[in-house]
């Protein structure tokens, strides 16, 4: 299991210094969107971000269990304010990633945090990491095929509005 979660540590700091490079890239355009978020500060928060990002990646690698705790408690915030966002109703982008999408926020991104979240819960108890094994290889990898799926699926619910049209014998018509 410590295996496991050594990958899910490596695979959540990656996806923060993307997160956190992408921000830091474009800093004015990362104001923008945090303004058009709707918050305070975005100019300190744009600089503030990825930082924390950075800084919470490098302590899943150096202490993994209070790192997690710190991802987890981050991805917690990100997608309290998207699901905020979606209640709202206002179409504004993500901005997760910095610039790389101007598609509004949707379910697409809280899925994505869920997963997050969940690979930030299983490296809690770990207190190093370890070398993995070729069976955590395949079980990492499996797991996130299963997550890439359940985020298109939400994402393919999105954009088409529904994950499938046809009807079955005996099925009541869709409304």
């Amino acid at each position: 299991m410590t295996e496991l979660a050594s990958l899910l540590a490596v695979a959540v700091a990656l996806t923060l210094v993307i997160a956190a490079v992408a921000k830091l890239r474009e800093p004015d355009r990362t104001a923008q969107d945090f303004a058009a978020l709707g918050l305070p500060y975005p100019r300190v928060l744009a600089r503030g971000v990825p930082a924390l990002e950075l800084a919470v990646a490098i302590a899943l690698i150096v202490v993994p269990g209070w790192g997690a705790v710190a991802a987890f408690g981050l991805f917690v915030l990100f997608t309290a304010l998207l699901i905020s966002l979606i209640r709202s109703g206002q179409p504004i982008a993500c901005s997760c990633f910095g610039a790389v999408s101007d598609e509004p926020v949707s379910w697409v991104e809280v899925a994505r945090n869920v997963v997050l979240l969940g690979a930030s819960a299983a490296v809690v108890p770990i207190d190093h990491l370890e070398r993995p094994s070729f069976a955590a290889i395949v079980a990492f990898s499996a797991l996130a095929v299963i997550a890439a799926v359940g985020v298109q699926l939400v994402a393919f619910k999105r954009d088409v509005g529904v994950l499938w049209s046809t009807q079955l014998s005996g099925e009541a018509p869709a409304s």
